[in-house]
């Protein structure tokens, strides 16, 4: 009979707290009592130090996930630096397989001018696209809320 009682117990599962574990009706755990005899003062004070804990641990939380999405994300852009290089090699290397490839129908000096050339014309145009796309004046919708502001601060003082 006793083993029974103890399979009982161990399939039984776990109260939540100290609150919910009442052997008898009416009767009230050892957190209650203590909690009920605490005068409000120090019922603010533990509760704030029991919140203060629980940001605390949000915080190193926070800071352990944050630690690994760095990580990851270190370990993202290192690929793509590497992938970088190697886009970089092969644009490289077609550049010279264009040029030889010209060389068999002129000399090789004139078609490595005429690539040079073409790609030097092709780095124009994309440079002057992207610079033509430039931001000419910075946090515009900011600097226009601000002066609002002011101006609205202003109005009110005067």
């Amino acid at each position: 009979m006793e083993n029974d009682e103890d399979s009982k117990k161990t399939l039984r599962p776990a109260p939540t707290s100290v609150a919910q574990e009442n052997t008898e009706p009416g009767a009230t755990s050892p957190a209650e009592s203590s909690a009920r005899d605490l005068s409000t003062v120090e019922l603010v004070k533990q509760i704030t130090s029991e919140v203060a804990h629980l940001v605390q641990k949000q915080i190193e939380l926070a800071k352990t996930e944050l630690k690994a999405d760095l990580k990851a994300e270190a370990t993202m852009v290192g690929g793509l630096g590497l992938a970088a290089l190697g886009t970089l090699t092969t644009v490289n290397l077609l550049l010279v397989t264009a040029v030889l490839a010209f060389a068999q129908a002129m000399p090789g000096w004139q078609a490595g001018l005429i690539v040079s050339g073409s790609t030097l014309v092709l780095t124009g145009v994309v440079a002057w696209a992207a610079w033509s796309k430039r931001v000419r004046s910075p946090m515009a919708r900011t600097q226009r809320t601000l002066r609002e502001d002011v101006e609205w601060t202003k109005g009110r003082l005067v």
